[in-house]
């Protein structure tokens, strides 16, 4: 028969590896979740043309304002959208980044091809000398077949 103390080192030691790994990636979550500074220092808005967006060619506009409500310029623009693969149906993963043009008022605009509708993953990055100052995640359904 077992002692009391190896019965309760076998339930212990699993438990105390659980906590731990739980801890771990709670921490990751939450420190992922909280937006630096620096990203806090720009809100994003992102609108396509044509809306919704559809498969083939695209317009994005993205508009940059600081937190009380003045447009920002002088920023480089990225608005990535990924597709994830989708192997029961033998489409690789699918990935268009377009680079917005300033065009004045805080308002950045570039056009893109995406290969197909459905849902896309989509991030808006703006960076300003070098820092980055706001990033955005979205999903946007875009219309159109496979």
């Amino acid at each position: 028969m077992r002692s009391h103390s190896a019965v309760i080192s076998m339930v212990a030691i699993p438990l105390l590896a659980l906590a731990m790994q739980t801890t771990v990636h709670t921490y990751v979550a939450s420190a992922q979740d909280k937006p630096s500074e620096t990203q806090a220092s720009a809100t994003v808005t992102l609108t396509t043309a044509p809306s919704p967006a559809q498969k083939g060619k695209n317009t994005v506009r993205v508009k940059l304002t600081d937190p009380e409500g003045k447009p920002i310029t002088g920023a480089e623009v990225t608005v990535t959208f990924l597709m994830a693969a989708m192997p029961s149906m033998n489409m690789p993963e699918m990935k268009t980044v377009i680079r917005g043009m300033g065009k004045g008022a805080g308002i950045y605009e570039g056009e893109g091809d995406l290969g197909s509708g459905g849902i896309w993953q989509v991030t808006v990055t703006a960076k300003r000398d070098g820092q980055t100052i706001a990033t955005k995640k979205l999903t946007v359904k875009a219309s159109g077949g496979m």
